[in-house]
């Protein structure tokens, strides 16, 4: 059964229902009747509701299991950028002889992918001194604390824009 962007809608909600139903059970942790209840019928609720929102791409169901792994491998890297960017902006803000530099930095992209872009974005944005205030294409436009350690890490190293763009598949 391929899982297919133009496969069969049934066979498309069929598999979102089974993996919203072990998602389920794995955070309820419960197996009485009554949670097994409540679950099938939010999972069938939320299948008929948003059933053709799941699936829409070309990827195969490998293929996108494969990039989920990827990403949830990614959470703590960028967990680790957030922890030292807080760090950073905490002493910038408490050290009066630290600069504070604020500015708009423009970055170009070859995103295509509306999850990939918008994986990206928040990913400046949850870092802090950083935010997301535009995305027209695969073009961003970032207001940076400190416009000089920004640019360098956003258009010269491009530490996030590397990594999404391998657990994506899509070219930087």
């Amino acid at each position: 059964m391929s899982l297919k962007g133009n496969g069969s809608p049934v066979a498309r909600r069929i598999a979102l229902f089974g993996i919203l139903m072990i998602f389920w059970y794995t955070l309820s942790g419960f197996l009485d009747p009554f949670h097994l209840g409540a679950g099938v019928l939010c999972c069938a609720i939320v299948t008929l509701i948003s059933g053709d929102l799941i699936f829409r791409s070309k990827r195969s169901l490998f293929e996108s299991a494969r990039i989920f792994i990827r990403f949830v491998l990614y959470i703590p890297q960028l967990l680790l950028e957030i922890l030292y960017a807080n760090i950073d902006v905490a002493y910038r803000i408490l050290h009066p002889a630290m600069p504070i530099d604020p500015g708009l930095i423009t970055i170009e992209t070859g995103f295509t992918g509306d999850v990939l872009r918008t994986a990206f974005a928040n990913s400046m944005t949850l870092t802090p001194g950083t935010v997301t205030v535009d995305v027209s294409g695969g073009t961003f436009t970032v207001h940076a604390l400190v416009l000089e350690t920004s640019q360098k890490e956003l258009l010269e190293t491009r530490d996030i824009q590397n990594h999404l763009g391998k657990i994506f598949d899509e070219a930087t």
